[in-house]
């Protein structure tokens, strides 16, 4: 419904304010804020949670079982964790990977088709940072961007790792997740 223009907007109002009694709307967005207030204050509003990783790769697992296709675990994570809760843009992932691919799907192939970087490179580059070897970090990041990684991805696994990190520092426990790459 976010994608609707201001006159569909204006124009839906009326009916939204005298709607026939045999109609429902039901209208989707992942953008609440680009729906005029006109318009929300006459719906009634569900917000859908997000579906925690594990439940995304059991649901995953299942449809792979059915489609006979295999798929590594710490590859199957990594759409998990892609997908960011949505089971239609994990589907979406898991469908290309499937479709590109022959055999079973491995973490390498994956980390390709999301542009990922390598796990281990991400910790490199952490240490880097952190130890004050800006000129290697500058160097690492820049290799990872030229093998194909997203540098967005690069700075979203970064903070990944720092928060993960931080979990770990407040409670150990956080080590032993089940998101909690092999690497």
């Amino acid at each position: 419904v976010h994608m609707l223009s201001n006159n569909a907007f204006n124009a839906l109002l009326k009916t939204l304010e005298e709607p026939p009694k045999h109609v429902k709307f039901i209208f989707a967005t992942t953008e609440i804020r680009k729906v005029p207030i006109t318009v929300l204050s006459r719906c009634q509003r569900f917000d859908l949670a997000r579906i925690d990783l594990e439940a995304l790769v059991k649901h995953f697992e299942k449809i792979l079982d059915k489609e006979n296709a295999r798929i590594g675990k710490n590859a199957l994570h990594l759409i998990g964790r892609a997908a960011d809760g949505s089971v239609r843009d994990g589907l979406s992932l898991l469908d290309q990977a499937v479709s590109q691919t022959e055999g079973e799907i491995t973490e390498k192939q994956v980390r390709e088709m999301l542009g990922l970087a390598d796990r281990t490179q991400t910790f490199d580059l952490l240490d880097a940072i952190l130890t004050g070897r800006i000129s290697d970090a500058l160097e690492q990041f820049d290799q990872n961007y030229r093998s194909g990684a997203d540098p967005l991805a690069v700075l979203e696994d970064l903070l990944d790792v720092v928060h993960w990190l931080t979990r770990i520092k407040i409670t150990s426990a956080a080590a032993d997740g089940i998101d909690v790459s092999e690497a």
